[in-house]
């Protein structure tokens, strides 16, 4: 089974770093390396929110179509569909999947968590692979610090 980390990254860091995926995905491999440093610790609590494991759980249950089986075993939730398994549970502040193919956890589990929030983060621990769960396009804020003209 493949192992990702989903991270439920806070708004405004979202909407800044919606289209700078590569700086998260190597941040959040410096938080996994390096956990005991304090300003790192500070940094993933300011990007990232907490996920609230059992109300995370009852939302999955909620607002999952009746053909997805949702079953909470202790601190993990099993989500069945058809031959597709997936298991979550926290760890050190992000939720972690198991499943053997991601296009299953695309077609069962990502619709779910876009209802939940627009902004979660995926990012492989065993494979390369890294990235938003929706892929929608996001506005960037206005930044008037930045000029883009010159009055000489």
């Amino acid at each position: 089974m493949n192992e990702y980390a989903i991270y439920w990254i806070e708004e405004s860091v979202a909407k800044n770093y919606f289209h700078k995926s590569d700086l998260l995905h190597r941040f959040f491999l410096e938080c996994a390396e390096n956990q005991d440093e304090i300003i790192i610790r500070k940094q993933f609590r300011f990007i990232t929110r907490k996920i609230h494991f059992y109300k995370f759980a009852m939302h999955l249950k909620t607002f999952s179509s009746p053909d997805i089986m949702i079953k909470r075993i202790g601190n993990r939730v099993i989500v069945k569909k058809g031959e597709e398994t997936l298991c979550l549970y926290i760890e050190n502040g992000q939720l972690i999947l198991k499943c053997n193919h991601l296009v299953s956890a695309v077609s069962v589990l990502f619709p779910i968590l876009e209802d939940i929030h627009p902004y979660f983060f995926v990012q492989g621990k065993d494979t390369p692979q890294y990235g938003w769960i929706s892929p929608k396009p996001v506005k960037a804020q206005d930044d008037e610090s930045q000029v883009l003209y010159n009055f000489l």
